[in-house]
C-alpha cells in the first residue's frame, strides 16, 4: 500500500480531517450502487486575491502525498460508525476499510506556477465515493495553512488508539552551520531568477545567516495539526506582491512564526514566503525541514538583561587572522566611545551601559558576525554609538561588522540618519565598509510603509516581515472551491441564480497561449478530447464574462496542467504512483520568480490591473451553452 511504503505520507494523511457530510454522501453513493462509478472533480478559485490579477499555486506537495498514503483506519472507522446512523449496513464499514486511492489520478498545475480565476488548480479523477471524501482533506491541503510539523491529532482523552496507531518518529536531518552575511547560503541553494536575479548579488544582509537545512528524501516528516485560516496559495501570492513592492534589490526577511495561526500556519508561512520570493525567515524548523535559508540578529530582551555590571568569563578576543596577542575586548570599546561620543558631539556618559555590555557580550560570540539592535533605549544617543564603538573596536582586530537593525519609531527616516552617520565615522576614521554596511529594519509592515521603504534612496537594505505575510490580512482565505465536472463520462454542471458560481462541465485541458516575445495572452480551457492548439494557428476562443467569441493566434502554446499520480501506472517500489519526482521548494521558488518575471506590467499592478483573460474553446462554449438550455440535464 502507498501508505506502509511512506510512512511520513501515513503520518500527514488524516482522512477524518473532512466535513461529516462528505461521510452521509459516501454512504449514499455505496447504498445507490455508484461507489465506483468514474468521476473527476475539480479545484479552483474564482477571484484573485488582495484584488489582484493573479495568484500563485501552491500546496500539490502535500496533496500528492496525502493522496497516496489515504486510508481509514480501524480508529477512524470505527468514529465513523458512532456518528452515522445506528442501522448503517455494516457491510458500508467493511468497504471503507479497504478503500484506498490506487484508483485515483491527479492532475495540477505545478508548484510555483501563475494561477488564474477558473483554471483548475488539481483535477481528481477515480471512483466516485473517494473522490468525494477527499474534497474538504483537499481544500485544506490547497486553500489553507494546514498541514505540518506538529502533534498528531487523535481521538480525545481517554481514548486508547488501535495498536498500529502511534507518532512517528521524525527524520533526522542534517544542516549546514557557516556563516553567511552577503546573500551567499551555504552550496546548493539556488539561484534568484528571472527579474529578481540581481537580489542575491546585493548588499549584504545584515542579518545573520546560520545556514540551509537540508530534508532527507526531499519531504520532512508531516503531521496533522490545527486548521489556521491562510491558505499555501494565498501566502505565496502575498509573499509575491511584497516582493513587487519591495523590487529585486531589497532582501525581504519572513518573521512571523510569533504571529502566526499555531505552529503548522508558522511552518506553512515560512515555506510559501520563501516559494514567493522571500529570501529567508527566521523560523529555524522551516530550514531544518523544508530548506529555507533562515536568518536572524538579536532581541531587546537580550539587551535589557544587560545592566553593565556583568563581567565576561573572557573578555580576550583574539585577532581575526589568527596571529597576535589576545586583547581585552571590553577595554577597547571604552576606548573607541570616547572617540564615538567626540565625534557624534555626545557625552561619554549618554550611551546605556547595560546596552554597550550587551554587543560586547555578542560580538565576543560572534566576533565574525557582528550586529546591533540600535533603538531599544535611544538610537542617536546610545544604540549607535555603542555599536560603533564595538565595531571599530572589533575592526582593530580585522573583524568586520554585518549590520544593524532598527525595530521602531519612523524606519525610513532612522535609517536615512543612521547611514549619514556612518559615512561620517567612516571618513572621521578611514573605514570604508561602514559606510555601507547594512541596514535592516522590522515592525508591523504592511504594503504600505514596505512601499516607503523600498523608495530610492530610503537607506534600507533589508526589511522584515511578520504579520502582513503570515496571516494575509487583507484576505484570510482564496475562497477555493472543489466541483463535480463529470461523472460515469457525462459532464455534469452546476446551475445557480449566480452566474460567478455556475461551473464548467467535462473533463478540460488547460493552455497557456503566449505571443512571439514570449509575453502571456491567455488561458484557454476546452474539452480533454479536443486536439490541443498550435502555435502559429488561429484560434477562436470565447473569453470568460463576455457574449462575444475573438480570434488569436499564438507564436507559443504551453500545457498547464501535468499528470503527477495516475492508476495502473507501473510504479518503481520507492515512489507508489508517483508519475514524477515533484520539484523541491527551491525548484519550485526559481519558477515561481521565473513565472512572475512573464507578467506584464499592468497583470503586475497592485492596485486595479489590468484583469488577465481566461477564455473557453468553442466546443467548451458550446457544451456549456447546451447544458445551461436543457437545465444542466
Amino acid at each position: 500500500m502507498a501508505a506502509e511504503q511512506d510512512p511520513e505520507g501515513r503520518a500527514a494523511a488524516r482522512p477524518l480531517l473532512t466535513d461529516l457530510y462528505q461521510a452521509t454522501m459516501a454512504l449514499g453513493y455505496w447504498r445507490a450502487g455508484r461507489a465506483q462509478e468514474a468521476a473527476e472533480f475539480e479545484l479552483f478559485f474564482r477571484r484573485c486575491p488582495f484584488g489582484g490579477a493573479f495568484a500563485l499555486a501552491a500546496g500539490l506537495r502535500d496533496c500528492v502525498r496525502f493522496v497516496r498514503a489515504f486510508r481509514l483506519r480501524d480508529a477512524d472507522v470505527q468514529f465513523l460508525a458512532s456518528v452515522l446512523p445506528p442501522d448503517t449496513d455494516p457491510a458500508f464499514f467493511q468497504h471503507l476499510r479497504a478503500l484506498d486511492c490506487s484508483g485515483v489520478t491527479v492532475r495540477a498545475l505545478p508548484e510555483g506556477s501563475l494561477a488564474f480565476p477558473g483554471v483548475p488548480l488539481l483535477q481528481v479523477s477515480g471512483p466516485l465515493l473517494v473522490v468525494q471524501l477527499l474534497e474538504t482533506p483537499l481544500l485544506c491541503l490547497v486553500s489553507y495553512a494546514r498541514w505540518g510539523p506538529g502533534r498528531q491529532v487523535g481521538p480525545g482523552p481517554g481514548h486508547r488508539p488501535p495498536p498500529e496507531a502511534g507518532s512517528l518518529g521524525s527524520r533526522r536531518r542534517s544542516a549546514d552551520f557557516r556563516a553567511r552575511t552577503c546573500g551567499a547560503w551555504p552550496v546548493g541553494a539556488e539561484r534568484w531568477a528571472g527579474t529578481l536575479a540581481r537580489a542575491s548579488s546585493s548588499r549584504c544582509s545584515g542579518f545573520r545567516v546560520f545556514g540551509r537545512g537540508r530534508a532527507l528524501g526531499g519531504f520532512p516528516a508531516l503531521t496533522a495539526g490545527p486548521l489556521p485560516p491562510c491558505s499555501r496559495s494565498l501566502i505565496a501570492t502575498n509573499a509575491a506582491r511584497l516582493r513587487l513592492i519591495a523590487g529585486p534589490e531589497k532582501r525581504l526577511l519572513e518573521l512571523g512564526l510569533r504571529r502566526a495561526q499555531g505552529p503548522d500556519g508558522g511552518l506553512t508561512a515560512s515555506t510559501y514566503s520563501y516559494l514567493g520570493g522571500f529570501d529567508g525567515s527566521s523560523n529555524m524548523l522551516a530550514g531544518q525541514l523544508r530548506g529555507v535559508p533562515v536568518a536572524g540578529t538579536l532581541a531587546h530582551s537580550f539587551i535589557t538583561s544587560f545592566s553593565g555590571t556583568e563581567v565576561p568569563p573572557d573578555p580576550m578576543l583574539a585577532p581575526a587572522a589568527g596571529q597576535g596577542p589576545r586583547v581585552d575586548l571590553a577595554a577597547c570599546v571604552e576606548t573607541w566611545l570616547e572617540r564615538v561620543c567626540g565625534h557624534l558631539g555626545l557625552g561619554v556618559q549618554e550611551p546605556h551601559r547595560g546596552e554597550r555590555a550587551a554587543f560586547v557580550a555578542y560580538a565576543l560570540a560572534f566576533p565574525r558576525a557582528f550586529q546591533g539592535l540600535l533603538d531599544t533605549y535611544s538610537v542617536r544617543r546610545s544604540g549607535l554609538p555603542n555599536f560603533l564603538a564595538v565595531a571599530l573596536a572589533l575592526e582593530e582586530l580585522g573583524y568586520q561588522a554585518v549590520g544593524v537593525r532598527l525595530d521602531s519609531g519612523d524606519l525610513l527616516q532612522q535609517a536615512q540618519e543612521t547611514r549619514g552617520v556612518f559615512r561620517t565615522v567612516a571618513a572621521q576614521f578611514r573605514v570604508p565598509w561602514l559606510e555601507s554596511i547594512p541596514i535592516a529594519v522590522s515592525n508591523n509592515i504592511d504594503e504600505e510603509e514596505l512601499a516607503r521603504l523600498a523608495q530610492k534612496g530610503s537607506e534600507v537594505n533589508v526589511i522584515g516581515i511578520g504579520t502582513s505575510v503570515v496571516t494575509c490580512p487583507r484576505q484570510p482565505s482564496l475562497g477555493c472551491v472543489y466541483k463535480l465536472v463529470s461523472v460515469g463520462g457525462q459532464p455534469r454542471m452546476k446551475l445557480t441564480e449566480d452566474p460567478e458560481k455556475q461551473t464548467l462541465p467535462g473533463s478540460k485541458a488547460a493552455f497557456r497561449l503566449l505571443g512571439s516575445d514570449g509575453a502571456l495572452l491567455l488561458d484557454v480551457l476546452q474539452l480533454a478530447e479536443e486536439p490541443p492548439p498550435q502555435a502559429g494557428q488561429e484560434l477562436r476562443v470565447w473569453p470568460r464574462g463576455t457574449q462575444e467569441s475573438c480570434t488569436v493566434r499564438p507564436a507559443h502554446v504551453e500545457p498547464l496542467l501535468r499528470l503527477w499520480v495516475q492508476q495502473g501506472q507501473p510504479l518503481p517500489p520507492s515512489s507508489p504512483q508517483l508519475c514524477e519526482p515533484l520539484p523541491s521548494l527551491a525548484e519550485s521558488r526559481a519558477f515561481a520568480q521565473r513565472s512572475l518575471s512573464r507578467l506584464s506590467p499592468a497583470h503586475r499592478r497592485l492596485e486595479q490591473p489590468a484583469l488577465y483573460q481566461v477564455a473557453l474553446s468553442e466546443k467548451l462554449q458550446a457544451l456549456v451553452d447546451r447544458l445551461s438550455a436543457r437545465g444542466a440535464l
